[in-house]
């Protein structure tokens, strides 16, 4: 009988390491140029958009047209500022330099891959270490992740987040406890899934849409009493 339940037990535990080995991460980290394909350039030139403070919002052309991501830091005092060069953003007054940055897209979309250019600087000698923090939806699992990865840097290293499997990045959060960052800069995402946040004057033809209904149903009831 022990020696059964001993046989049990052991086929049980074998089942459970077959099963954790076979689990797959859906988010993965690649360091160095990942290639560009699917993605769309963060633009920092609508001058409608807040480019300096402590939110910097971005938008983008082709594939990513009509939707917007949103910067913020939780370093210093959360101030943010658009350099020159391609998409970059360093840590404005009372924060610079700059050791955390969080991104995601407005209106609750998702995305599937991100890539930027971290210059690492200051803090204790290189190799220093730069914590990615993922926050997701596995639709697989019908649940919220929020995942970190830490990994070596040294100087101007490029990134890419990815994921797989189902799962849809809703946002980033960057961070490093022994260096800070010089500017990051060339972000990408590709992969939307979800409805662009309407532009201005989308949202005054639809709100002079909801009035002039409004009046129509004011005039209805109004010959109506009459009647």
């Amino acid at each position: 009988m022990f020696r059964k339940a001993l046989l049990t037990t052991a086929a049980a535990i074998a089942m459970l390491a077959l099963s954790s080995v076979a689990h797959a991460d859906p988010i993965t980290i690649t360091t160095g140029n990942p290639g560009n394909q699917g993605t769309d350039n963060v633009l920092f030139n609508d001058s409608n958009l807040p480019h300096s403070g402590t939110l910097v919002t971005g938008n983008f052309s082709g594939a990513g047209l009509g939707f917007y991501v949103d910067f913020t830091s939780g370093s210093g005092n959360g101030n943010l500022q658009v350099a020159g060069g391609q998409a970059t953003l360093e840590g404005g007054a009372g924060n610079s330099p700059f050791s955390n940055l969080e991104f995601g897209l407005q209106n609750g979309v998702t995305f599937t891959k991100a890539i930027f250019n971290i210059d690492v600087t200051a803090g204790l000698p290189p190799p220093n270490t730069v914590t990615f923090t993922v926050n997701y939806f596995d639709t697989m699992n019908n649940t919220f992740v929020s995942q970190a990865f830490t990994v070596s840097t040294n100087g101007q290293n490029f990134f890419a987040v990815e994921a797989g499997m189902g799962a849809l990045i809703q946002s980033i959060e960057i961070n490093s406890t022994d260096a800070t960052f010089a500017d990051i800069n060339q972000f990408r995402l590709g992969g939307f899934s979800g409805t662009p946040t309407p532009e201005p004057t989308t949202m005054l033809l639809l709100g002079s849409g909801l009035v002039g209904i409004a009046a129509r149903l004011r005039r209805r009831r109004k010959e109506a009493k009459l009647d």
